[in-house]
């Protein structure tokens, strides 16, 4: 399966941000599959979470001091982010050729249909903002 993950994570384009940027670091939607490939990190995060929620709620737990603490297992969300026509960011920063809205669903059905093999008819890609 990790191979799998990491063939439709190549599809994802890439690019850098500006260096110590966390802007697009907001609340991010995490799928128990990517939490549970952190590891002893997700009690870390959890913790973190109840901290921010308090100080300052709309921060991801792992945006620390300018850069992603969990950059290598990110969330999908996270790596679309600034790659599809309707998650650009804020910066400008992005790929020279944005994905539409149609491949980014693809790549999002694609990714969840390796943790849920049976719903191939269902997504669980309608509910996130790029997919819609």
């Amino acid at each position: 399966m990790r191979n799998l993950i990491r063939q439709i994570r190549a599809r994802i384009p890439t690019f850098e941000c500006r260096p110590g940027c966390t802007d697009c670091c907001g609340v991010v939607p995490w799928s128990p599959w990517e939490a549970a490939r952190l590891g002893d990190r997700a009690a870390l995060a959890a913790a973190g979470l109840e901290a921010l929620a308090e100080r300052a709620p709309e921060r991801c737990p792992f945006a620390q001091s300018g850069r992603c603490a969990v950059y290598e297992e990110r969330p999908v969300m996270c790596r679309l982010f600034g790659v599809v026509e309707d998650l650009r960011c804020p910066h400008g920063c992005g790929p020279q050729t944005l994905l539409t809205r149609a491949q980014a669903r693809a790549i999002l059905e694609d990714y969840f249909r390796c943790f849920n093999p049976m719903r191939k008819e269902e997504s669980h890609a309608s509910s996130l903002p790029c997919a819609r």
